[in-house]
C-alpha cells in the first residue's frame, strides 16, 4: 500500500516496503496484535490504521498490543469536495483540508475502499490540503469517501457519501 505523508506543508509519496527475511534462525513467541476495528481496514501503517465501519471512519492508534480509537478531534478535517450528498460527475475530485496544533505527518483519501493517489500541500506544517480522483469512472449511485490526517500523536478519519448521477 502506498502511504501519503504531509510533512512541512508538502505531500510526498512514501514507498511502503516490506519483505520476508530469509533468515529463519530468528523466531518470536509474540503474536501479532489483533486487527483494529470492527470494520474494514482501509489503511494499516505501523501503529496507525484507518477503519470504516457502518459509514463511520475512525483512526486507530496501536499502544502496546491494544488499538485505541482516536476520537480526540485534535486533527480537524474539513471536507472540500464533493460535499456530503452532492451529485457529481463519474470522476470526481475528492479533497479535504486538515488542521492541527502540531505538524501533520500523514494523510490519505479513499473512495469505496480504494486509495486515491493524492496531491496537495499547505502554507504551514499544521495545515494542509490533499486532493485526488478515482482512477476510473464511478458507477451511478452512492459512494463513500474517507479522509485521514494525523500528527505524531493524534489522528482523525472522516467518512461521507456523495452521489454519481
Amino acid at each position: 500500500m502506498k502511504r501519503f505523508a504531509l510533512l512541512l506543508g508538502a505531500v510526498a509519496l512514501l514507498a511502503g516496503c516490506g519483505g520476508a527475511s530469509k533468515d529463519a534462525a530468528t523466531t518470536s513467541t509474540a503474536s501479532a496484535p489483533p486487527p483494529p476495528g470492527p470494520g474494514t481496514v482501509l489503511y494499516a501503517g505501523g501503529p496507525w490504521s484507518v477503519v470504516l465501519h457502518k459509514g463511520v471512519a475512525t483512526a486507530y492508534h496501536l499502544v502496546g498490543r491494544t488499538w485505541h480509537a482516536d476520537r480526540s478531534g485534535r486533527v480537524k478535517i474539513d471536507i472540500l469536495g464533493p460535499q456530503p450528498g452532492q451529485t457529481v460527475a463519474p470522476i470526481p475530485q475528492v479533497a479535504i483540508q486538515m488542521t492541527a496544533k502540531t505538524p501533520l505527518i500523514e494523510s490519505g483519501l479513499w473512495v469505496d475502499g480504494q486509495e486515491l493517489a493524492v496531491k496537495g500541500g499547505g502554507l504551514k506544517p499544521e495545515q494542509g490540503t490533499i486532493y485526488g480522483a478515482p482512477a476510473g469512472k464511478l458507477a451511478p449511485g452512492v459512494h463513500t469517501a474517507v479522509g485521514y490526517g494525523r500528527t505524531d500523536a493524534t489522528g482523525t478519519a472522516v467518512a461521507w457519501t456523495f452521489k454519481v448521477g
